[in-house]
Order: C-alpha cells, then sequence, then structure tokens
C-alpha cells in the first residue's frame, strides 16, 4: 500500500501522545505532594516530547506528501487519498481521529494541571508569607517601610 508508511507515521504519532497523557494524568499527583524534584524532572521531559512531536509530525507531513506524489494528488487530506487507495485512507483516518482525541486530551490535563500548578504556587507564596512576613515598622537596614512612610506624612499633614 501507497499509505503504509503514513499510517505507521501516524500510528507513532498516536503511541507518543497516548504515553504523554498517561503522564500528564501523573501529574496531579505531583502537585497534591508538591513534589518539586519530580516536577522539574516532567517538565524536562515534556520538553523533549514537544522535540520529539515536531520530529513525528514532520514525518508524517513528509510520508502524506510522498504517498500523495506517488498517486498523483495534489492535496493530501483523507478524502483525496479515499478517491485511489479507501482501504489505507481508512486506516488513516482512524489513526488521525484517534490523535485528535488524544491531542485534545492532552490540551485538557495540561489545562487541568496549569491550574493545579497555580495554585501550589499560591499556598507555598502563603507559607512563605507567613513564616517571613514582611515588616510592618523597618526593613532590614532600618528604614521605614514605604507603607509606614505613608502613615506619618498623611499624619503630618
Amino acid at each position: 500500500m501507497v499509505l503504509d508508511e503514513a499510517v505507521r507515521a501516524a500510528e507513532e504519532l498516536r503511541d507518543a501522545l497516548a504515553a504523554q497523557v498517561e503522564e500528564a494524568r501523573g501529574e496531579r499527583a505531583l502537585f497534591r505532594t508538591l513534589d518539586a524534584p519530580a516536577l522539574l524532572s516532567r517538565a524536562a521531559a515534556r520538553s523533549e516530547f514537544n522535540g520529539k512531536l515536531n520530529r513525528l509530525e514532520g514525518a508524517l507531513r513528509q510520508s502524506l506528501a510522498a504517498a500523495a506524489e506517488r498517486l498523483g494528488l495534489s492535496s493530501t487530506g483523507v478524502a483525496a487519498f479515499a478517491s485511489r487507495e479507501p482501504a489505507g485512507a481508512s486506516t488513516l483516518s482512524r489513526a488521525l481521529g484517534e490523535i485528535r482525541s488524544l491531542a485534545s486530551a492532552l490540551a485538557e490535563l495540561d489545562r487541568l494541571n496549569q491550574f493545579l500548578a497555580r495554585r501550589a504556587l499560591r499556598v507555598v507564596q502563603g507559607y512563605v508569607d507567613a513564616i517571613a512576613p514582611a515588616p510592618s515598622a523597618y526593613d532590614r537596614r532600618g528604614l521605614r517601610t514605604a507603607a509606614n512612610q505613608r502613615a506619618v506624612l498623611s499624619s503630618r499633614v
């Protein structure tokens, strides 16, 4: 089949996305426990995944273009392939549908994980503010704080 290479590229992309979705689901526990080393490791792994994803998308794009050229098509759409190779186009369409579904699930998990990250950041900031509050009268150099200076200035007027 002419579309075999494109189907293989799409399936490899799908498998990479499926693995990433599972990884993203596991991030929730890391945010709950505030496991900083694991979160930083996960961020590095995600960066590597983004590079791999770009390479896989490029390979898929090239294989679709090569298949279209071999079949004498001007378009790389599934409908164009279906007119010349219905079985391969059907398999390709199924794989692309799974890719869209996984990409959507990953985007939703990313939104949730970003929300959890912002919430964890607020918790940590609140904790730091509680254990190291800003001075109310003087800063560490013995100077009055800006808020305290305004109060003094306004009371002298």
